[in-house]
């Protein structure tokens, strides 16, 4: 598999191999270690007592995942176990952002289900019902699996591909809350009132049914990292998929830009009564496949694990 060479095509992100031990993307979040690396003069480290918080950090690196294939790949090592004895854990990926740096939610993404279906009737801020061609639309008894995107076309609304920014998150209707009025319409009473978006959407104005999930995009998964430099490797991601499955390695609708992300100490972010576990991560790279490159894309968290080689 062939990647792109070059400085700014060889990982992507600027300091993902440590290359400015002062890069403030970085250390407000990781700090340098040069007691052990991979490769260079140095790598990140883990800072003293995290019991799994977000770092989201590194520049925001540009994607166009409708013609580029990529690889994300980061390597890690545990050098202090926690008070119980367990290593360094947590979800490795990364954040994606619009065209304007908004941050997408699970929740924003697009959903491509046979479900989606149009408004029959204006929606404006302050309604409290609105009203679709179909009414199959229950997905779940919990609130967090009840939420409605719309998608309107153009401007004056700025959405973003299939990113939106008309949202109604987290217990958007009930589950006793369509109703049927006539053989083609149905009306959903919503738990809170459509807020103040600054316009009304209009008749035949595209929504889906959404749902919360995973915040991020997990694209190597939540392994517990082991005592020796190991590396993890995405599938190839090409493409946008499904917002309901997009939390693996994969890019949710609308992505065109990716930061680095990691849950650190996730696994045992309950054993937080003393020292956490320390680790180190060296390479962290967004590769750019060559057009030559065979690109087979893979959905979902599947990753590669494989020792780490020393870089010559």
């Amino acid at each position: 598999m062939g990647a792109v060479a070059g400085r700014r095509k060889l990982g992507l992100f600027e300091s993902g191999r440590a290359q400015n031990p002062t890069d403030s993307d970085w250390t407000n979040v990781y700090s340098y270690y040069t007691n052990d690396k991979l490769s260079g003069d140095g790598c990140w480290g883990m800072v003293t007592n995290i019991y799994g918080s977000t770092a989201i950090c590194g520049d925001y690196i540009p994607v166009d995942p409708e013609n580029k294939h990529y690889v994300l790949t980061a390597s890690v090592k545990t050098i202090a176990t926690n008070y119980l004895g367990n290593n360094g854990s947590g979800h490795m990926g990364f954040a994606g952002y619009d065209a304007d740096l908004n941050f997408i939610g699970h929740h924003q993404a697009f959903t491509y289900t046979n479900t989606n279906t149009t408004l029959t009737r204006a929606a404006s801020p302050g309604d409290t019902s609105i009203y679709i061609g179909r009414g199959d639309w229950y997905v779940g008894g919990t609130g967090h699996r009840r939420s409605i995107n719309f998608y309107p076309a153009g401007s004056p609304y700025p959405t973003v591909g299939g990113y939106s920014r008309f949202n109604l998150y987290n217990n958007a209707y009930s589950t006793d809350g369509i109703t049927q009025i006539s053989g083609s319409e149905w009306r959903v009473d919503l738990n809170i009132a459509i807020p103040n978006w600054g316009y009304s959407l209009p008749i035949g104005t595209p929504l889906g049914r959404t749902q919360a999930g995973g915040s991020y995009n997990y694209a190597l998964g939540a392994p517990i990292y082991p005592t020796e430099w190991t590396t993890y490797t995405s599938g190839v991601m090409h493409g946008y998929v499904n917002g309901a499955e997009s939390s693996g390695a994969s890019f949710r609708d609308g992505t065109k830009f990716i930061r680095w992300l990691n849950l650190r100490n996730y696994n045992y972010r309950t054993q937080n009564q003393g020292d956490s576990a320390n680790y180190l991560l060296d390479n962290i790279q967004l590769l750019e496949l060559s057009t030559s490159a065979k690109a087979t894309r893979m959905n979902g968290a599947t990753h590669l694990h494989r020792r780490a080689r020393r870089l010559r």
